[in-house]
């Protein structure tokens, strides 16, 4: 049986927006210090771009444990959509300095590399990102069909 977090996640993949803000609210009544549920909060508020509201979310989920990579990410997303290039990237090399096989914040932090013209930057972190992808898939336990994976690469490299 899923648990009320998993079942907000459900909602929030099936962009059930006001599902999954109820399941989490709920489900941090009784999990107060869950960093997962509050970063998964903050993403929903993200999907209804209430920044303000996501970063008190993100910033939550680090005081309830200050090595949590993926709220890291997602405030360096929100600088990054405010134009706050250089507070992104201080998240992004934060979240990198955490765990340095993590593909994503590489990627982000190459996408505001680019935006700078720091193209040498941008060219090391896209091959970093590349690098991990490929050894993530090649590693990986649950390996998607190579459509999939290719489609998904295609999609980064075109950004």
């Amino acid at each position: 049986m899923k648990d009320l977090y998993d079942i907000a996640v459900q909602h929030l993949e099936d962009g059930e927006l006001d599902l999954a803000e109820d399941a989490l609210h709920t489900y941090l009544k009784e999990n107060t210090t869950d960093a997962r549920a509050h970063n998964k909060l903050g993403v929903v508020f993200v999907q209804r771009v209430n920044f303000k509201e996501a970063e008190r979310c993100f910033e939550e989920s680090l005081k309830h444990d200050r090595y949590f990579i993926h709220a890291l990410n997602n405030l360096g997303n929100i600088a990054c959509e405010e134009g706050k290039l250089e507070q992104a990237i201080e998240y992004y090399q934060k979240a990198i300095s955490l765990d340095k096989d993590y593909a994503l914040p590489h990627n982000n932090l190459g996408v505001v590399y680019k935006q700078l013209n720091r193209y040498g930057d941008y060219i090391r972190e896209m091959k970093t990102t590349k690098r991990l992808e490929k050894r993530k898939v090649l590693f990986s336990k649950e390996k998607p069909p190579i459509k999939d994976w290719f489609i998904n690469l295609w999609s980064r490299l075109r950004k």
